[in-house]
């Protein structure tokens, strides 16, 4: 060590010139510079420093050195004896330069040209001291030190120096800031080797400081120590939490040079991000202000603490191993490859540490104000990431979250029971529905809870087998167990929580989700088609309230007639009651099943003033227990809606029969009242028209509406896989033969003309009574006549006279001329009314897209005569509006 020192006085003293009094200050200089540690990054590499040496020597057109330094460098990398090459090239390099002394930007000394790639350690300008009696014989007189600036900045010239006059400069910039100790001996007196007692280099004070404000020196142990302190999220004297800027800072009187202060806040990002994560661990922290009560937050939140905590505790591991390794290292410097913790040390240590916490603190930024399933959706996300390492903390992060869904749905599914005191489940239930709504109100999806990584198929599939369940067991009163449970039980004890989530990579809870929908399915499927005879209730529904059981409906009809035709303000249940169980004796409807007789039941409607019994009369089924669950209160309201469109539709055709009746025995009356044949036959046309419409109207609901309806209900049933099943395929049937009664809300125009058809009908019967109560009259007041004439002409007497020829004469133009004229022009009133009321009707029915409705208005107007009346009729039957309707029909289907 001694003769290295020798050798560099030597160097120093032919580079400088200087004498032997003044050499000690450039050779401490050229130590300090030896000795010191790299300052930036792009010193860490001494071939980047020997690249530029050599750059410099080819700009200089000194190619012979050039390759010659070339050579030296080889040798010197393979040298094992040199330890600190870089701050060695770094100082020859810096004894080579042109300018007048390296370069102050805001308290750095930077190289003259050179500072991007070489900064040099921070200096600070410190404020003039007193010697002090204690002042040891190294130190050098602060006057000395300004004497020697002064003199140096004299004899500074314009004019490229010489070395010696450049590493003067260099020492002058160094010894005049009173940075460094300098070496003071007396002449003769034998020198002191500046190595035997090493000091850190510590840069002097910035230019604003006072003398008031004196810097702190710190040894690199202290700082670990204090870092330590800041991973547990515990603030020190020197590395101290800053509130404004939610981060730390460092004490600006501890003198550090800047690789350490870019270390030590890069390391203290590990304590930042251990307050962020451990305040979401805490309830009642001061930063969790924004987020939900963990206590109160649920299982899932407090599953998810549970895991950040293990995820801590590893932490706090290690930081007990760094700690151990800091009291043991002791305080060697950084240039020491035996010394113990380091801060680069440290920094390569915490740089796993520091990846998981920073990837923990993303997990509590995302779940900070989520809950339940929703929370592990927001966690979910952070699996899809291309780091092994980063999904691997993620995974079991999101293990320990999802483990209280995982036993509320093995639970759900198994045993149909729902214990979810914080709603984190993504089934809901709710304990105020009754029994009787179980399958369409009680259970439902809560959306908002549910998973990111359980689709919607799934999900639905989860509702229905747990529901199922409690539908046998509070509903069917099913109380034998599933058989199916074992493979359920079994299904379950592949599962783990991570299958809930890692879906891509296994099908075990697809197949469980899949196997437990079809066993408990299947169970539901048999009480409800098998047990409680599903099919034998929407046959009765379809007989009686649909009106297909034709013999036992014309029966009741006419049974109940006299009492319809009262006010509905006198009609009384029980007799009606009693009318209908005459009905069912006296038809095939007796061999009914019992339980279906019994459920069949009259109903009265909500009475309105000037009602008749027909308005208000209808047939009612009852229905309970599991069946009610097909056959829910919103659709025994359409199937009433539906029986009495029918039921008015079967009234108007009974009301023609007796129309045509009533016609059949006045046209014989007619033979003796010639003037009465137009009128009669008039009534007959319009009473045919009529009918015509009537039936065909009863051809399409009962064939092309109910039958077609009824085929696709019944194929449906053959093919369903649960119940949810079998209850669309219901209400799609009633959907659909509402729609075709022309009894849905798009069809409110079309049901209003078919009422004012019925009206026609009605003032029709009325037109036709007065028309025999009239024929009738006029025939037996002839009748009277012509025997009256028979009796006197029998007796001996005259037959007539002129007075009572001209009394027969009168009557009979009254007859002619005020009875029929009214006749015939109530008929003309309600003829054309009708052809005007089907012409409009065929007009909407031609505006419809059902194809049934095409083919209806075809029915109608089978020999064209509505359509020569009005154009816009043709319009139906051209090629672009059958191509605009066959568009629909298929965009539908």
């Amino acid at each position: 060590m001694d003769a290295s020192n020798t050798l560099l006085k030597r160097l120093c003293g032919h580079v400088t010139g200087a004498s032997q009094d003044g050499l000690a200050t450039h050779f401490q200089l050229a130590l300090q510079l030896l000795n010191e540690a790299p300052t930036g990054g792009r010193l860490d590499d001494h071939n980047v420093v020997a690249d530029k040496i050599k750059r410099r020597l080819i700009g200089e057109k000194r190619l012979e050195d050039a390759a010659r330094f070339a050579s030296l460098m080889n040798r010197l990398q393979k040298s094992a004896v040199l330890r600190n090459k870089t701050s060695i090239l770094a100082f020859f390099f810096a004894l080579t330069q042109d300018s007048g002394g390296p370069k102050i930007e805001n308290g750095i000394c930077l190289g003259p040209s050179e500072a991007d790639l070489f900064p040099l350690p921070r200096l600070y300008h410190q404020p003039y001291q007193e010697p002090t009696a204690t002042s040891t014989s190294s130190s050098v007189p602060q006057e000395s030190v300004v004497s020697h600036v002064q003199s140096h900045s004299q004899s500074h010239s314009p004019q490229p120096s010489s070395p010696s006059t450049r590493v003067s400069r260099l020492a002058a910039m160094y010894t005049g800031s009173g940075g460094l100790p300098v070496e003071r001996r007396q002449p003769g007196s034998q020198s002191q080797s500046p190595t035997t007692e090493r000091r850190p280099f510590v840069p002097p004070l910035p230019k604003h400081t006072t003398t008031k404000e004196a810097m702190v020196e710190v040894t690199e142990k202290v700082l670990i120590r204090e870092l330590l302190f800041v991973f547990q999220g515990i603030e020190g004297k020197i590395i101290k939490m800053d509130a404004n800027k939610d981060g730390y800072k460092l004490d600006p009187k501890v003198r550090l040079s800047g690789s350490q202060r870019e270390m030590i806040l890069k390391l203290a990002e590990l304590g930042w991000l251990y307050i962020q994560v451990k305040n979401f661990c805490e309830w009642g922290s001061g930063s969790m202000e924004h987020r939900c009560d963990v206590a109160s937050g649920g299982l899932v939140s407090q599953s998810l603490v549970l895991a950040l905590r293990e995820e801590l505790s590893e932490y706090c591991r290690l930081i007990a191993v760094l700690e151990a390794q800091n009291q043991d290292g002791g305080d060697t410097p950084v240039s020491e490859s035996g010394g113990g913790l380091t801060l680069r040390r440290l920094v390569l240590w915490t740089l796993e540490p520091r990846t998981r916490l920073r990837i923990l603190a993303f997990l509590t930024h995302a779940a900070r104000t989520l809950s339940g399933g929703a929370c592990v959706s927001a966690i979910y996300q952070h699996l899809h990431h291309g780091d092994a390492a980063h999904r691997g903390v993620v995974r079991r992060v999101l293990s320990k979250a999802c483990t209280p869904l995982y036993l509320t749905l093995t639970q759900w599914l198994l045993d149909g029971t729902l214990q979810d005191p914080h709603h984190e489940f993504f089934i809901a239930a709710d304990p105020t529905v009754a029994d009787d709504r179980l399958w369409q109100d009680k259970y439902s999806i809560r959306w908002g809870m549910l998973p990111s990584f359980i689709s919607k198929t799934q999900a639905e599939q989860v509702l229905a087998s747990g529901k199922s369940l409690n539908f046998l067991r509070n509903v069917c009163q099913f109380r034998a167990p599933i058989s199916g449970r074992d493979a359920i039980k079994a299904a379950l004890q592949q599962t783990t929580v991570e299958s809930l989530f890692s879906q891509d990579e296994s099908n075990q809870l697809d197949h469980l989700l899949g196997l437990t929908f079809r066993e408990t399915s299947r169970h539901v499927l048999e009480e409800i088609l098998n047990r409680h005879q599903l099919m034998s209730h929407l046959r009765a529904l379809r007989r009686y309230l649909l009106l297909e059981q034709g013999h036992f409906i014309h029966y009741l009809m006419k049974i109940l007639s006299p009492e319809l035709c009262k006010p509905a303000s006198n009609l009384y249940p029980h007799n009606l009651s009693s009318l209908l169980e005459t009905a069912v004796a006296a038809t095939n409807a007796q061999y009914e099943d019992p339980d279906v007789l019994r459920r069949l039941d009259v109903r009265l409607l909500e009475i309105s003033p000037g009602d008749l019994g027909w308005d208000v009369f209808s047939l009612d089924y009852h229905v309970d227990g599991a069946i009610g669950t097909v056959f829910t209160g919103e659709c025994m309201r359409q199937y009433l809606m539906l029986f009495n469109a029918l039921w008015k539709d079967k009234r108007m055709e009974m009301i023609l029969a007796d129309i045509w009746k009533e016609q059949s025995a006045t046209s014989k009356l007619c033979r003796d009242l010639p003037e009465m044949r137009g009128v009669l036959h008039r009534v007959q046309l319009l009473t045919q028209d009529m009918v015509h419409l009537v039936h065909q109207m009863e051809y399409y609901m009962t064939f092309e509406v109910l039958e077609c309806s009824w085929h696709d209900l019944t194929t449906k049933l053959q093919t369903a896989e649960s119940l949810d099943h079998i209850i669309s395929a219901h209400n799609q049937f009633l959907h659909r033969i509402v729609a075709g009664a022309l009894l849905d809300a798009e069809s409110k125009d079309v049901r209003t003309h078919l009422r004012t058809f019925y009206n026609l009908i009605q003032n029709l019967r009325g037109l036709q009574e007065q028309l025999s109560l009239a024929v009738s009259a006029e025939v037996n007041a002839r009748k009277a006549a012509e025997t009256e004439i028979k009796a006197r002409t029998a007796a001996g007497d005259f037959g007539t006279s002129a007075e009572r020829e001209e009394i027969e004469r009168k009557r009979r133009k009254e007859f002619t001329t005020s009875v029929l004229p009214k006749l015939k022009s109530d008929l003309r009133i309600n003829d054309q009314t009708y052809q005007d009321m089907v012409q409009s009707f065929l007009l909407m029915l031609a505006q419809q897209d059902d194809q049934k409705l095409h083919l209806l208005s075809t029915r109608l107007d089978f020999n064209e005569y509505y359509h020569r009346r009005d154009h816009r009729l043709n319009q139906r039957l051209t090629y672009h509006h059958k191509r605009k309707s066959m568009g629909a029909s298929t965009f539908q289907g």
